[in-house]
C-alpha cells in the first residue's frame, strides 16, 4: 500500500518516526559499519531500495528486522530501518520493540528512549521487556537517572516490573558504587510480592566485594542458600574477586572447597582469580597447589601469572630445595608454550640453578638468556662464575668470564680472585695472567695473584 493511500493518522505515525530513525542512523553509522564490517547482499539490497522493500506487510517487515537483530547484522538493520518509510507500512507495537532492542544492543539508548517515547505518544503499550531492554542500556552506559526515568514510566502507565527489571537497576546502582541504595533496593523486592533470584543476590553481591565488604556478601551468599536459591559459578566467582581485593586469598581455598561441596564446578575464571590473588599476596606454595590443579583440568595460565609463579618459587627454593624442581617444571611448561620469560624469571631460574648444582643447565640459560637479547646482571655472572669455581669447573667458569665483559658488566674482586685462584691450582699460568692484566685495567686490585708474579715477589725478597 503506497503512502498516499494511508490515513492521516497511519501517515504522521509513519513520518513522525522516520526522521528520528535517519538522524540517529547518520549520527551511529560509522560506528556501527566499521565495527561489524558487514557486506550488503545486492540482492538485499536491491530488495530493501525497491518501492515496498519486498514486504506484504508491516508482519512482513517485523520479520525481517528481527533475525537481523537476532544475527547481530546491525549495518543492515539500520539500513532497512532507513528505508521503512517508503514501503507505506504502518509501524505497530512489535516494530517499536524491534527498534528500541535495535538501538539499545548499538549502545545508543538516547534514540531508543526516543522511540519508546513516539511509540506511547501513539498510544502503543509497551511491553515490560521492551522496558526492561531500555532500562538494562542506560544501566550499563552508568546512566541511572535516564533509567529511573524509564522505570517511573512503568509506574505512570501501569506495567509491573519483573525481577529481570530489577536486577538491572540493582547492577546500575552497584556499577556506581551506590551499594547502600542496592541494599534497600533488595529489601524492598523482598517485601514485595517478586521474589528475587540468585541474579538479584548476585548483583549486589558483587556490589559489596567492589567496596571491599566481601562478609557481607557472604551473608547474601547464606541467606541467598536459605531461601533455596542455588549459587551459579558467577556467584562465586564475585566472592573471589573481594577476596583477593581485599588480601583475603586464602579464604578463596575454603570457598572453592564448598563451591565443590555444592556441586559447582568451578571455571577457569574460578581458579584464574584465585591463583592471582595468591601470587599477588605472596602465598606462593599454596599457589603452586592450585597451579597443578588447574593443569589436571586443563586449564591455561596466563604469562604474566607464569612468569609470577616462576620467580616466587625460586625465591623460596633458596630455603627449600624441593621447590627447585617444581620451578623447573613451571620454566619449561613456559618455554614448551612458547611464553616469554622476563629477565628476573631468567636470573631467578639460573640462581636456582647454582644453588641446587645444576651446573649445566644454569650455564645453559645464561647462553638462551643472552641469545635472546636480555642482558644478565653483574650478580648473576658472578655467582654463577663462583659456583663452578668452588666446583673445580674453572674452564666452563671463563666461558661465564668472557660474555660478561662483552655485555659490559665489570666483575668485582670476587669472581677475579675465585678465577684467578682456580687458574693458578690448575696451573694454567697464561690465564691467570691475562685475568690479573683485565682486573688491573678495570680498576680492581685482586688478593691472590698469578703464580709467575708470586714465584717473582719471592725472589725479590
Amino acid at each position: 500500500m503506497p503512502c498516499s493511500a494511508l490515513s492521516p493518522i497511519q501517515q504522521r505515525l509513519v513520518f513522525s518516526v522516520t526522521p528520528l530513525l535517519s538522524t540517529s542512523l547518520h549520527k551511529n553509522g560509522s560506528q556501527v559499519y566499521f565495527a561489524h564490517k558487514q557486506t550488503f547482499t545486492p540482492l538485499f539490497l536491491d530488495t530493501i531500495n525497491s518501492k515496498n522493500g519486498g514486504f506484504q506487510t508491516i508482519s512482513d517487515f517485523n520479520h525481517q528486522l528481527t533475525s537481523l537483530v537476532l544475527a547481530d547484522e546491525f549495518e543492515l538493520a539500520l539500513k532497512l530501518t532507513s528505508s521503512s518509510s517508503s514501503y507505506g507500512l504502518t509501524p505497530n507495537e512489535y516494530t517499536y520493540s524491534i527498534w528500541v532492542n535495535l538501538y539499545c544492543k548499538i549502545h545508543d539508548p538516547e534514540t531508543a528512549k526516543s522511540i519508546l517515547d513516539h511509540m506511547l505518544e501513539h498510544g502503543f503499550q509497551p511491553k515490560v521487556e521492551t522496558f526492561t531492554t531500555l532500562i538494562s542500556s542506560f544501566c550499563k552506559a552508568g546512566k541511572l537517572q535516564q533509567a529511573y526515568q524509564v522505570f517511573d514510566v512503568m509506574g505512570q502507565i501501569g506495567c509491573e516490573p519483573t525481577i529481570h527489571t530489577y536486577n538491572c537497576l540493582l547492577k546500575g546502582l552497584c556499577f556506581l558504587g551506590r551499594v547502600e541504595e542496592a541494599y534497600d533496593l533488595l529489601i524492598n523486592i523482598k517485601r514485595s510480592k517478586i521474589k528475587p533470584d540468585i541474579y538479584t543476590y548476585t548483583a549486589v553481591m558483587d556490589g559489596f566485594c567492589k567496596v571491599g565488604r566481601s562478609n557481607e556478601a557472604l551473608e547474601l551468599l547464606e541467606e541467598a542458600m536459605e531461601m533455596g536459591l542455588t549459587p551459579n559459578v558467577v556467584t562465586y566467582n564475585t566472592l573471589f574477586n573481594g577476596y583477593f581485593k581485599e588480601g583475603r586469598p586464602l579464604d578463596g581455598i575454603g570457598l572453592l572447597r564448598k563451591m565443590k561441596e555444592e556441586k559447582c564446578m568451578p571455571d577457569h575464571i574460578t581458579y584464574s582469580t584465585l591463583l592471582h590473588g595468591l601470587l599477588k599476596w605472596g602465598k606462593i606454595e599454596v599457589a603452586l597447589s592450585i597451579y597443578k590443579e588447574m593443569l589436571k583440568l586443563e586449564f591455561e595460565i596466563d604469562e604474566r601469572m607464569m612468569n609470577t609463579l616462576l620467580r616466587g618459587l625460586c625465591r623460596l627454593s633458596r630455603k627449600q630445595k624441593e621447590l627447585l624442581q617444581d620451578a623447573y617444571q613451571v620454566f619449561v611448561k613456559m618455554r614448551s608454550r612458547k611464553l616469554v620469560v622476563d629477565p628476573v624469571g631468567y636470573e631467578l631460574v639460573i640462581e636456582a640453578f647454582c644453588s641446587g648444582n645444576k651446573l649445566d643447565k644454569a650455564l645453559e640459560n645464561l647462553y638462551e638468556m643472552i641469545r635472546i637479547g636480555y642482558s644478565p646482571k653483574a650478580f648473576t655472572f658472578s655467582n654463577l662464575i663462583r659456583v663452578l669455581c668452588l666446583e673445580g669447573e674453572v674452564e666452563k667458569a671463563l666461558l661465564v668470564f668472557v660474555p660478561m665483559m662483552k655485555n659490559g658488566k665489570s666483575p668485582s674482586k670476587v669472581p677475579f680472585n675465585l678465577l684467578i685462584n682456580e687458574l693458578n691450582q690448575k696451573e694454567m699460568i697464561l690465564n691467570a695472567c691475562y685475568l690479573y692484566g683485565v682486573a688491573l685495567k678495570c680498576g680492581v686490585v685482586t688478593r691472590n695473584k698469578p703464580v709467575v708474579c708470586l714465584r717473582g715477589d719471592e725472589v725479590s725478597n
